[in-house]
């Protein structure tokens, strides 16, 4: 699925929104998994259908230093999901069964560039838990997101990677 490229965000962009959301299906609807909602402009409207959304089997929220998953994009949601309260739980047409709100957060970005490599850190509200993520964009359009120690550096680069979610 190709998704349209990302609007740039604005220049001084600090604090972005984002959201878990666990999916339940109904039985003849698709397996159980997560979507990672990652706001892409501060104060996404509710109604707007612009969140760029990525499907994955394992929370994010939830890796080791070190561990990594696959991030598939899907189709945006809405932004009414990135202001959800936790546990909310959202009742979805047949066969999508149910969403449940799991954790949500904010992002801390500097203004987006549209590297293949870059980190973000991303403070959760719920476990008061502050990540750093290695976010790679693979040749498949997914995202290879790895957890990472705060401040780590890519070996092969003489300055620290740019932060932001350009990729997402």
């Amino acid at each position: 699925m190709a998704l349209a490229p990302l609007p740039e965000a604005p220049i001084g962009l600090s604090m972005l929104r984002t959201t878990i959301l666990r999916h339940e299906p109904d039985p003849d609807g698709p397996e159980p998994h997560f979507d990672w909602l990652l706001e892409a402009a501060p104060t996404t409207s509710p109604d707007d259908r612009v969140v760029p959304t990525y499907r994955c089997q394992r929370r994010p929220d939830r890796l080791a230093i070190g561990e990594s998953i696959r991030l598939e994009p899907i189709a945006p949601h809405r932004g009414w999901w990135l202001s959800r309260v936790v546990p909310e739980e959202v009742t979805l047409d047949t066969p999508n069964g149910t969403a449940h709100v799991i954790q949500s957060g904010t992002i801390d970005s500097d203004p987006p560039s549209r590297l293949a490599l870059m980190q973000s850190t991303v403070a959760w509200s719920q476990s008061r838990v502050v990540m750093t993520y290695r976010l790679e964009l693979l040749g498949s359009g997914e995202i290879l997101a790895t957890r990472i120690a705060p401040f780590s550096m890519d070996p092969d680069s003489s300055s620290s990677p740019g932060n932001g979610i350009s990729l997402l």
